[in-house]
């Protein structure tokens, strides 16, 4: 009886150290993080990121939210879901754009971002589930070359499985991209009364959520002209 007291003593030891190992772990990844980004605000204000990173394409900021990042894109969507802008691992990744847009030229930009557990990077896209932040002051900001700035006005917002093919980009003709905007503004958790069409271009946010397995909180936005 007293080995069996010890041997479960032993094992309740090692599960506390496996925990605490495990949180300092994720502490450390997260002090990281928080570390290259602050980093890369600054360079922001002091330099060109469109000389220095073949990757940029842009920098993205939410109203009334934390999110405030370099967009970078990659060779296909999986190169920098653990990668900063120098391509170093980091596990909270980067917001990066769908590898087949070109730019913001088409007629669905998509941007992905991890929903960290210490809500950086697109945790916060979460917020849009509250009808009260969906219908307040929420804009989508991106700056892009030459001091342009892209405003974005959010028209739908809600949570859908990863096959759903909310990610196109482009489409064949201006019935089939009308078909699709139908689409995501039926999906909408609340109705927006703005206006979107299929002459108009938008912008789409994925991350991960946890309503059920591979959940997307997915938000779109109406490029304002």
């Amino acid at each position: 009886m007293k080995i069996l007291k010890n041997i479960i003593n032993v094992v309740l030891i090692l599960i506390i150290d496996i925990c605490v190992y495990n949180v300092y772990i994720k502490s450390t990844e997260y002090k990281k993080a928080d570390k290259s980004y602050e980093q890369i605000r600054v360079e922001k204000e002091e330099e060109n990121l469109y000389d220095k990173y073949e990757d940029y394409r842009g920098w993205i900021k939410i109203d009334n939210t934390n999110i405030n990042y370099p967009i970078v894109q990659g060779k296909d969507n999986s190169f920098y879901l653990d990668k900063d802008i120098n391509k170093n691992y980091l596990s909270s990744g980067s917001i990066f754009m769908n590898y087949l847009n070109h730019g913001f030229n088409d007629e669905n930009t998509v941007l992905f971002g991890h929903h960290m557990r210490n809500k950086t990077m697109f945790a916060q896209l979460k917020k849009y589930k509250e009808k009260e932040f969906f219908y307040g002051d929420n804009d989508i900001v991106i700056e892009v070359e030459n001091d342009k700035v892209l405003k974005y006005k959010v028209f739908s917002a809600y949570v859908t499985d990863s096959k759903d093919n909310y990610i196109k980009t482009n489409f064949d003709d201006k019935d089939q991209y009308k078909e699709f905007l139908e689409d995501i503004k039926n999906k909408s958790q609340y109705k927006s009364d703005i206006d979107v069409n299929e002459n108009d271009k938008i912008i789409t946010l994925s991350t991960c959520s946890y309503e059920f397995n591979d959940a997307r909180m997915v938000v779109h936005g109406k490029l304002l002209k």
